[in-house]
C-alpha cells in the first residue's frame, strides 16, 4: 500500500452490479468492456483504499416506475411525499436479488470497503457519499482514514459516478474520472454531466495516465 499520509488515495468503484450490465434491468450499453480495465488498476497500481458502492434498493423504493401508477419511464414525475421531481427507473438492484449483486468478472477482495446507497425509500441517491437525508458514511471513512485523492471509475458516466465525483470534490478531496474506466447512458447527458464536474474543478485522466 501507498505509504505517503500526505496524499493517501481511495479508489471508488461505482455500482458495476448486474442490473446496469448487459441484460440487467436498466444496462448501460457495452457496460462489461470497463470491467477488465477497472481490474488492471487493482493489479497495477497501489491505493490506500478502495471502495465499491452499490445501490441497495427497497421494492417500494421512489425511483421505480412500478410503484407510481401514471408515471412514465425515463420522465421526471412529482412525488407529493417528498415534493421532489423523481426521474422514473425500472426496477433495479433491489436488495438480495441477483441484479444487485456485484458483476461475476470484477475482482474484489476482503480489504475491500462496501458503501450501499439508495436504502432510504424516498430518496435516490446517485452518489456513494448518499444524498440527504442518507448518508452513507463514505466521508467518515475517507477521513478517518487520511484520504486526500479519489480516482473514480465504473457506472454510470451521468449519473452514480458524475454525482460522487462532484461530492468527492466538495468534499475537499482532489477528484479524478478515469474516463475509459466508466460508461454513460447517453450522451446528452454525459456532456451535462462533463460541464459540472469542471465547473467544480474534477479532473478527467485516462487508465494510462494513472501514476
Amino acid at each position: 500500500m501507498a505509504t505517503d499520509i500526505s496524499n493517501k488515495r481511495a479508489l471508488i468503484i461505482v455500482d458495476v452490479q448486474n442490473d446496469f450490465c448487459e441484460a440487467g434491468s436498466l444496462e448501460v450499453k457495452n457496460a462489461s468492456e470497463i470491467i477488465p480495465r477497472i481490474n488492471d488498476i487493482r493489479k497495477n497500481h497501489q491505493f490506500d483504499l478502495i471502495v465499491l458502492s452499490a445501490d441497495w434498493h427497497p421494492q417500494n423504493h421512489c425511483s421505480f416506475h412500478s410503484n407510481h401508477p401514471g408515471s412514465k419511464l425515463f420522465e421526471p414525475f412529482f412525488l407529493e411525499k417528498t415534493q421532489t421531481n423523481q426521474v422514473m427507473w425500472p426496477d433495479h438492484c433491489v436488495q438480495g436479488t441477483f441484479g444487485a449483486e456485484f458483476h461475476k468478472d470484477l475482482v474484489q477482495a476482503d480489504t475491500d470497503t462496501i458503501v450501499r446507497k439508495g436504502q432510504n425509500q424516498d430518496v435516490d441517491s446517485y452518489s456513494a457519499f448518499g444524498t440527504r437525508p442518507e448518508d452513507t458514511g463514505l466521508n467518515d471513512i475517507f477521513q478517518k482514514n487520511q484520504i486526500k485523492t479519489v480516482y473514480i471509475v465504473g457506472l454510470a458516466y451521468d449519473y452514480c459516478v458524475g454525482s460522487t465525483a462532484l461530492d468527492s470534490a466538495k468534499n475537499g478531496y482532489e477528484t479524478y474520472i478515469i474516463t475509459d474506466c466508466t460508461k454513460a447512458v447517453a450522451e446528452s447527458t454525459q456532456h451535462e454531466m462533463e460541464k459540472k464536474c469542471q465547473d467544480i474543478n474534477c479532473k478527467f485522466i485516462a487508465s494510462h495516465e494513472l501514476n
